[in-house]
């Protein structure tokens, strides 16, 4: 049975927006799936706001002259699988 929020917000769900949300601002997933995390993102502010934090985290890591620690990135992307899917 569909919920009321998949009813008015066709497409993927929050959890599945999150799930995607690295691999669509690395340019990772393909032109249909990354339309619908769009549609998706411009529809909810709470997944926006995720996808801005984590737009902000990358062009700061970017901007560093010395390359990130592995470990550090590997972190990184551990916290935010964390924060997705929580144990």
């Amino acid at each position: 049975m569909m919920s009321f929020v998949q009813k008015i917000m066709p497409g993927p769900s929050c959890d599945e927006v999150m799930e995607t949300l690295q691999a669509y601002l690395d340019g990772e997933i393909d032109d249909k799936q990354a339309k619908k995390v769009a549609r998706h993102l411009a529809k909810c502010s709470q997944c926006d706001r995720e996808s801005q934090v984590y737009s902000k985290i990358k062009e700061s890591l970017a901007k560093r002259k010395q390359p990130v620690d592995p470990e550090i990135m590997a972190a990184i992307k551990q916290f935010s699988q964390d924060l997705i899917s929580p144990n």
